[in-house]
């Protein structure tokens, strides 16, 4: 019983990928193309019996192709792990291009729509003429407030006129535009692209 089980764990056990193993010491035995070194070692451990020999032979010759299947198994599984990094590596190389171009699109966008609302030389004239229409509605108004109204109530009158031009000189739109172009920049530097 001890010798049988200790021959299974020699052996490795039958399995179907053993046949293949079997078929190719069959051929090796056959065409007397042997593991040289390994034919001597079988030779010595059976006292020079030639069936014997060849049994031990056939036993260790099978135990070499399966560490050599397990080693090739192994590479190959390596090489698998490692194709699947170079993939997802170039996937997320992929995704980052994408963003990066979506973002330099965007950031084109804006910068455009900052021009045209608020930097160009159209848009900075008609700022100003807003200005100064806003300016003479509130000066009309402030000064036939004060001329109409007693002096207590056209106080009020002026008071909100002026907020109302104060707010009439901001620019709405502006800080925003630039927040988004500030942020779409921050994050092409963080993908490592230029801005």
């Amino acid at each position: 019983m001890l010798k049988q089980l200790i021959d299974q764990v020699w052996s490795g056990g039958t399995s179907p990928q053993d046949s293949e193993i079997y078929a190719l010491i069959h051929d090796e035995l056959s065409s007397g193309a042997m593991d040289t070194g390994l034919w001597t070692k079988a030779t010595a451990v059976s006292d020079g019996n030639t069936d014997k020999a060849k049994s031990r032979y056939i036993e260790m010759r099978a135990n070499v192709l399966r560490n050599e299947r397990k080693r090739l198994q192994e590479f190959a599984k390596q090489a698998q792990r490692q194709q699947l990094a170079i993939e997802r590596q170039n996937a997320e190389r992929e995704r980052r291009f994408q963003e990066l171009q979506s973002l330099s699109q965007r950031e084109a966008a804006v910068q455009n729509k900052l021009w045209l609302q608020f930097t160009s030389p159209e848009a900075k004239k008609g700022k100003r003429k807003k200005q100064v229409r806003n300016t003479l509605i509130f000066a009309v108004v402030s000064v036939g407030s004060y001329l109409l109204l007693e002096e207590g109530g056209a106080i009020p009158i002026i008071v909100f006129g002026f907020g109302a031009w104060l707010l009439s000189l901001a620019t709405y739109g502006k800080q925003e535009l630039e927040d988004e172009l500030k942020n779409v920049r921050r994050r092409i530097n963080d993908l490592g692209g230029n801005t």
